[in-house]
């Protein structure tokens, strides 16, 4: 065991998606003899810490997040033996194992759920959310058994499943095959305290906690009647009334006892309770991903409902949090992840137009603010969406949850399938595209588990490792100027132009010294003021994505289409 320290805040994660990132035995999935073999490439990037979604023995009914067995390793990836050889390999390149925690639901075929539903009288009864259902009648006085509450899921329709044989339901927030834990048992919460220090024992440096401000629900459970809700019940169940208290209770026995950093994935949580989460004196997690401006170029963060880009609420989701929590939290930076579009294919960009522009105006604009960057793989070398040929090329049950519910909406089905392809998870996890070779070099002959992106002949790591305009040297020079710079790693941010709707600004200050970071978001050229607080012929141009030269730089600048500029301040 090891005193805490603030090892994160200097730190760069990058996430590997297992099953996706490189299969060494050619079963068509990743495993974990595959990603010992990239290390060095994630080494070499320049990240500091790697974050594995889920490694747990599961079902794979949402691949990975419905864990059967907490303190096992699916086979699919390899054994534990395998794992703590992971773990040996990472930190004898200096890289921090942080894993998915994914605490508010079970698979269904955990043991726990098996013993609860096999016997009414088994103490695992209580460690799920079980109610008896309810008796309505219809107009012809018929009666019906229906849930405990109208609370709906995220991936389904009702967030109750009947317990077959019974008039009892059980709570899932997610899939049926995701039965919702009760926080409210001692003994869930020991369980849980129980598995992080078995982990930490093994060597692994923190956590992302799954969906974690769900744990603690309103009692007694009820009927939402907010008709403007698109999920029925959240007002019940996000930010509950004991959520500060099971994440201490987790501090005080598992995570405060360990050199850990924790990122906690919230579920729309207000800002009071966002900067509780992670107050440094509130001894409960280190950071949140604060997800705003991923909401910039959909409706309300309906991932599958388009609408233009709004550069002003992508400044607002990622400037805010940084003014917000300064000197008091801490941050994350956040592009991408399993969960998400590629973002070289969103925010209004023309991937195919401006791929390399803006793959490297976007780590520009983001990890040269305040916090920890976190990069998903295939993100530095530019990857983009996949060009799905209909929908039985997806995988993710969300996606053809809701692309049933549309269609069952009388939605036309050409037009619920171009929504799904708008924002579906799929994206994120097709194959890493290692060369140009069959399967993009992730294996040999088998097919994938998830088909291919068709353009792996043309961007994939060694093409990019050989071009003159290599997206991947690029981030290597972001982060690098980044881990040199106190300035970019503690300064405080201060915002110019927050309502233009090109241009994206902002400085950084610390320890008398100055840095400006400047992009033009927009496919148009834009105009942009230097801030008076700045003198031109103190600044140098530290770092540029479109070669230009400090004689180009003037009172004001005409920016090119995805130009991003770093300034340093060089007081005479």
């Amino acid at each position: 065991m090891a005193a805490k320290t603030n090892w994160y805040k200097e730190a760069v994660v990058y996430q590997v998606y297992p099953l996706s990132f490189k299969d060494s035995n050619n079963d068509g999935m990743g495993d974990i003899p595959g990603i010992i073999s990239k290390l060095d490439y994630i080494r070499d990037l320049g990240a500091t810490a790697v974050w594995f979604s889920p490694l747990y023995a599961s079902p794979w009914k949402d691949y990975g997040y419905d864990i059967s067995d907490y303190r096992a390793i699916h086979p699919a990836f390899g054994t534990m033996e395998d794992f703590d050889r992971l773990v040996a390999e990472c930190h004898a390149r200096g890289l921090r194992v942080i894993m998915d925690a994914v605490f508010n639901h079970t698979s269904s075929r955990h043991a726990w759920f098996r013993a609860a539903l096999s016997d009414p009288d088994s103490p695992y009864r209580d460690y799920y959310i079980i109610r008896k259902g309810r008796i309505r009648k219809d107009k012809k006085g018929s009666e019906e058994l229906i849930p405990p509450t109208n609370w709906t899921s995220s991936f389904t329709g009702s967030a109750w499943e009947r317990i077959l044989g019974t008039d009892e339901y059980y709570l899932h927030l997610f899939a049926p095959d995701q039965p919702d834990l009760n926080w409210e048992n001692p003994a869930v919460r020991e369980e849980m305290a129980d598995i992080l220090r078995f982990w930490l024992d093994r060597g692994v440096d923190g956590f992302r906690f799954d969906v974690f401000n769900l744990l603690s629900k309103e009692y007694p459970l009820r009927d939402d009647r907010n008709r403007l809700h698109f999920q029925k019940g959240t007002q019940y169940f996000v930010d509950g009334p004991r959520m500060h208290e099971f994440l201490n209770e987790l501090n005080e026995k598992a995570l405060s006892l360990y050199d850990t950093y924790t990122v906690g994935e919230s579920y729309t949580p207000d800002e009071v309770h966002a900067h509780r989460y992670i107050h440094e004196e509130s001894g409960e997690l280190d950071t949140i991903f604060d997800f705003g401006h991923m909401t910039s170029d959909n409706v309300g963060g309906m991932k599958f409902i388009p609408r233009p880009f709004s550069l002003i609420k992508f400044k607002r989701g990622l400037i805010d949090p940084q003014l917000r929590y300064h000197g008091t939290g801490w941050n994350t930076l956040v592009l991408e992840n399993h969960d998400c579009v590629r973002c070289v294919s969103r925010f209004g960009i023309n991937d195919k137009k401006y791929r390399y522009e803006a793959a490297t105006f976007l780590p520009v604009i983001t990890y040269f603010g305040w916090g920890t960057p976190f990069i998903y793989q295939g993100q530095e070398i530019g990857m983009t969406n996949a060009k799905f040929r209909s929908m039985r090329d997806l995988k993710d049950p969300v996606s053809h949850f809701v692309y049933d519910t549309m269609t069952e909406m009388h939605i036309p089905a050409r037009a619920a399938e171009k929504m799904i392809m708008f924002g579906a998870r799929d994206h994120a996890r097709t194959p890493m595209q290692w060369d140009g070779s069959a399967n993009a070099g992730f294996n040999e002959g088998t097919a994938p588990w998830q088909c291919m992106n068709p353009n792996y002949r043309k961007i994939n790591v060694e093409a990019d490792l050989a071009s003159d305009k290599s997206i991947y040297r690029f981030y290597q020079k972001v982060l690098e100027i980044r881990r040199s710079e106190p300035a970019l790693l503690y300064g405080r941010t201060i915002e110019y132009y927050p309502d233009d709707r090109q241009v994206i600004a902002y400085s950084r200050d610390y320890g008398g010294k100055r840095f400006l970071i400047v992009g033009n978001f927009s496919a148009s050229r834009a105009d942009f003021i230097m801030p008076g607080d700045f003198e031109l012929d103190e600044l140098s141009i530290r770092l540029t994505n479109l070669d230009r030269t400090e004689a180009e730089t003037e009172e004001i600048m005409q920016l090119k289409p995805y130009e991003a500029l770093l300034f340093e301040e060089n007081k005479k």
